[in-house]
């Protein structure tokens, strides 16, 4: 192989990085520093054995450059295991401060009345039971429903969005501390998960056995940790009670407890809901 021909290669790339599949010069360097040998045989081969020289070397460099994109990010990913790993269990877990922490929780009676210009037993005089189990349903998944959703229920229902949205909302004031418990768990949950694979790669990647033998016990009692928590979130209810329904609109709760439970019993059953498909 000639040495000019290596050179012009070289300028070439440094010219049109993107061109040959590197993204900066320094990928360039890179390549031109761990993979010297390759490049090497790549144009004696371009020479010696193929047809068309260009377009052989430029895709052959393609593959040079995604070696060099794996090599880093490999690196990458060892640097942040190495940093992740020698977090205390603790710390990996521990939520963050939420802006609600030192808020007042105390409701204010007077807000509330506010938000609604209409009291919803008038609203619910006029809905027939189809119409009001939908009600139900939708303030039970009041932190679910989007902006979308709520426009398709008010349609359906009859009521205003502005209303329907008021509604939403007071139910999403008075059931906030709930929720925000199960926010609480599902970031745990994130951060457990997150140090599983962490360790998970480090035992991979690891030599040493007495260090080996401390990333299994770690893992062990993330593992068993990991599975509590799903274990509890398994049991937990949903942030929107029925009561809390019951004191919104001012129903009894038995009767949001026979309409959810209506729902739910004809989805178990696989009986299609002819009356709601109806209402959408």
């Amino acid at each position: 192989m000639d040495s000019q021909t290596y050179l012009d290669l070289v300028r070439k790339m440094y010219e049109h990085p993107k061109r040959y599949g590197f993204f900066t010069k320094d990928e360039i360097s890179d390549a031109l520093n761990n993979y010297r040998n390759r490049i090497e045989l790549i144009l004696e081969r371009a020479e010696n054995e193929s047809r068309t020289k260009d377009a052989y070397l430029l895709s052959s460099m393609r593959y040079v450059a995604k070696s060099v994109h794996r090599q880093n990010y490999n690196l990458s990913l060892c640097e942040t295991a190495y940093i992740y790993s020698n977090f205390t269990e603790e710390l990996a877990i521990e939520s963050p401060v939420e802006p609600w922490t030192y808020y007042e929780t105390i409701n204010d009676a007077t807000t509330e009345k506010g938000i609604l210009n209409l009291p919803p037993k008038v609203i619910l005089d006029k809905l027939s039971p189809a119409h009001k189990r939908l009600l139900f349903l939708t303030m039970k998944c009041a932190w679910e429903i989007d902006e979308e959703l709520l426009s398709r229920c008010s349609l359906s229902l009859g009521i205003p969005r502005e209303y329907l949205f008021n509604l939403i909302e007071l139910t999403k004031r008075r059931t906030e501390r709930g929720w925000n418990k199960a926010e609480q768990m599902n970031i745990k949950l994130h951060a457990l998960w997150i140090r599983l694979r962490v360790l998970e790669f480090r035992l991979e990647t690891c030599l040493l056995n007495e260090e080996k033998e401390y990333i299994l016990c770690s893992l062990k009692r993330c593992r068993e940790r990991y599975a509590r928590l799903l274990e509890k979130r398994c049991h937990r209810r949903s942030a929107v009670s029925n009561e809390s329904i019951s004191q919104i609109l001012g129903v009894p709760k038995g009767s949001i407890d026979s309409g959810l439970f209506y729902l739910r019993k004809h989805v178990d059953s696989g009986r299609s809901l002819e009356d709601y498909r109806k209402l959408g």
